[in-house]
């Protein structure tokens, strides 16, 4: 019995690699629950399936993570797609099934956004390591997802973010119309009514 156990966490272990680096998930985020593969096996299995070698450098910070406050609607998004989907309690060991529905669905919300390399758009997470990231820091409560009794949705909350720890749905919300439109006019995502054809 004792020899099938090693080689049943060897399998399981290479089916959730697959998974995993399959989405592009960094490897060193990938060993952290891969135990059963060397990170140089990992590294090869990452290479043969997308012909190009993983992504290296220091792994994303959940604090920078957002870039304005629409951002974090995006992420408790997702955030509660996991909570919805996982198992067991979201301060828990990762919930691989549910991490990985988590971003499938939110990819099919979202299909045109997903950059690998150099995310900078507001819709957050903008690729796999990101969306581990905000699982990795729910669990390790350096994030949390509580519920806003205003709005009635639930909102993600960085502890250490220069964003205030409020529910953004409602401050965006509070933001009048006319300022809104003249940031998007200063910044020049919208164009004037003048100049519309």
């Amino acid at each position: 019995m004792s020899d099938h156990c090693p080689f049943a966490a060897r399998l399981k272990d290479q089916y959730w690699a697959y998974q995993l680096l399959k989405r592009k998930l960094r490897t060193k985020l990938a060993s952290r629950v891969i135990k059963t593969l060397r990170p140089k096996e990992l590294c090869n299995l990452y290479f043969s399936m997308h012909r190009e070698s993983p992504v290296a450098g220091l792994v994303p910070s959940i604090m920078a993570m957002p870039q304005s406050r629409e951002s974090f609607l995006y992420m408790a998004l997702f955030a509660s797609i996991y909570r919805s989907a996982c198992s067991g309690a979201i301060r828990a060991e990762i919930d691989l099934n549910a991490m990985v529905f988590a971003w499938d669905t939110f990819c099919a919300f979202y299909p045109n956004h997903i950059q690998e390399r150099r995310p900078f758009g507001r819709i957050r997470p903008a690729n796999f390591d990101e969306a581990w990231i905000i699982i990795e820091a729910l669990k390790d409560g350096l994030a949390e997802l509580p519920y806003c009794t205003t709005c009635h949705t639930p909102y993600l909350v960085i502890h250490g973010c220069k964003y205030q720890q409020v529910c953004q749905m409602c401050v965006l919300n509070q933001i009048p119309k006319s300022i809104a439109i003249n940031e998007e006019l200063i910044l020049g995502t919208v164009r004037p009514s003048y100049l519309v054809p």
